[in-house]
């Protein structure tokens, strides 16, 4: 009885552990999700009285209980604008209906009072030729016109590129060179991956031996070893002998031995082989031996038997390896650091140019974006939103590539489930 009660005890408590796990994950991903969506929504516009007699116009960024942070016009060059004002210094606090803010595609932000005539002149005189992106009052905006601010503030961050401080617009090459980059990633250690697990589950002896202890060898390297792998292997050694002997008319300058895509690629394929071979092996080791029995009693051969049905009933497996392999590749940013990732890109690695895609450019990425802005920024106050925002988007790629992954095992699973002894 005592045993008995022990089991389930042991039995609460992981599963709690399990429970508290799953609830810090879910907390996480809010927590991520609000901050980010908060680095989108329109500011209340505050006209601030002074004991002076002066006053000021702007947004309230924080409020420590002893002074207010304010930004008001940046009317030279982005972040210029804050000024940080004493609480026994202020009279009087209103949200003034007639206040406007305007965007400029530099990323300053202008704010004033007044009528259409006060914004054009406003306008005018923030400077001709910059294009204005966006022109609000948001005292007067109600719950349906901030919801509409918000969905286009977040679009126009995801479908533009960012501005030369990497400060304000959008993640648009990031987000297409995060997806190009897991996506290569996966077409290229699948294969090997799959390839690797097949000879462990068929062959016994030394050679296996050596394959396993090196797979279990890369799976405990770190991450930016990889990355110094991939900067002295495919960078400095393929890729300049590949200059070398096809681009000698365009050295010193360099096409493929200057880091880029496809070594980026090919580091994350060797960081994540290890977890596709582990459960593609896994899952071959799952289907039932009478499946192999049965094919080679009706005259297929093993190579046969092995692509045409051991293969396909480990397609649940193969994916659950893609599911891990992109789950971990998406995370690592330190060894892109040395293998081809960038801060700002001059040319995006997928464009409408033949032959699309192209390798040998250097790439954004969206892990790195995050930490430029929370770390590397020059304007803390507006690096850390951005920073929030970057992980949002960072972390709906990554559940939106594992989803699609994870549908479609499950559909496979279902398949092969009959066969399961």
């Amino acid at each position: 009885m005592s045993d008995t009660r022990g089991a389930a005890a042991v039995t609460w408590l992981l599963g709690g552990l399990v429970g508290a796990c799953i609830a810090t994950m879910l907390g996480l991903l809010l927590f991520t999700l609000g901050s980010g969506l908060a680095a989108f929504a329109p500011a209340a516009i505050e006209r601030i009285a002074l004991a002076d007699g002066s006053f000021r116009l702007g947004e309230v960024l924080t409020d420590d209980g002893d002074a207010l942070l304010l930004r008001t016009s940046e009317t030279r060059r982005i972040g210029d604008g804050y000024e940080r004002l004493r609480q026994h210094g202020i009279v009087a606090r209103s949200q003034p209906a007639d206040a406007f803010a305007f965007e400029m595609a530099d990323g300053r932000r202008v704010v004033g009072r007044g009528d259409d005539t006060a914004l054009e002149a406003a306008l005018r005189e923030a400077g001709e030729g910059d294009r204005v992106i966006e022109v609000l009052r948001p005292n007067t905006l109600g719950a349906v016109a901030r919801a509409s601010v918000l969905v286009r503030r977040i679009a126009r961050f995801v479908t533009t590129p960012p501005t030369a401080s990497n400060l304000s617009g959008g993640v648009l090459p990031a987000l297409v060179g995060t997806v190009v980059l897991v996506l290569l990633m996966s077409v290229l250690v699948m294969p090997f991956g799959v390839a690797a697990a097949v000879y462990l589950h068929e062959r016994r002896g030394i050679g296996a031996r050596i394959v396993r202890t090196a797979i279990d060898t890369l799976a405990g390297v770190p991450a930016i070893v990889y990355g110094v792998l991939g900067l002295g292997l495919f960078v400095h050694g393929i890729g300049a002998g590949i200059d070398r002997a096809f681009f000698a008319d365009r050295l010193p300058v360099p096409t493929f031995g200057g880091g880029g895509l496809l070594w980026a690629a090919l580091t994350l394929a060797l960081l994540t082989l290890p977890v596709v071979v582990v459960s593609v092996e896994q899952g071959l080791a799952r289907i039932p031996a009478s499946l192999r029995d049965a094919s080679l009693a009706l005259g297929a051969t093993r190579e046969e038997t092995l692509w045409r049905v051991l293969l396909p009933a480990a397609r649940p497996a193969v994916l659950t390896g893609l599911v891990l392999a992109i789950a971990r590749a998406a995370g690592s940013v330190a060894p892109l650091m040395l293998v081809g990732m960038v801060k700002l890109a001059p040319a995006s690695p997928l464009d409408g140019e033949f032959p699309y895609l192209h390798p040998s450019r250097q790439f954004m990425h969206l892990g790195f974006a995050i930490y430029d802005a929370a770390l590397a920024s020059p304007d803390a106050i507006r690096g850390v939103p951005r920073a929030y925002a970057c992980a949002m988007l960072l972390a709906a790629v990554v559940i939106v590539l594992n989803l699609s992954a994870i549908v479609l095992r499950n559909r496979l699973r279902d398949r092969y489930r009959a066969m399961d002894p």
